[in-house]
């Protein structure tokens, strides 16, 4: 038969466990917090990065477009330059008329 000690114990050790329970909860709470507070920084620095590269696309873009534009003109100056170097062969192969 359970006697009032042996009903005290069990009382005790529930308690305990209980207790026990509660302060493993609150930790858990405590680090779902702080994991909360992590990725809030986290996304903020997402973010932050996600403009600074928005920010580099749009002046690779630029680049890319500036050095199009020259790439376009080199070969117009090459193609003036390989027509007077043909003209130019043409005078000589003329000769001077003498």
């Amino acid at each position: 038969m359970d006697t009032s000690e042996d009903r005290l114990t069990i009382l005790e050790r529930a308690t305990l466990l209980h207790d026990a329970t509660l302060r493993r909860h609150g930790e858990m709470l405590d680090q779902l917090g702080d994991a909360r507070v992590r990725h809030t920084d986290h996304m903020a620095h997402l973010e932050i990065l996600m403009a600074q590269q928005l920010a580099n696309q749009t002046a690779l873009r630029d680049i890319i477009e500036r050095l199009t534009q020259r790439q376009d003109n080199h070969e117009a100056v090459m193609l003036r330059l390989a027509q007077t170097l043909d003209a130019i062969k043409d005078m000589l192969d003329r000769g001077n008329g003498h």
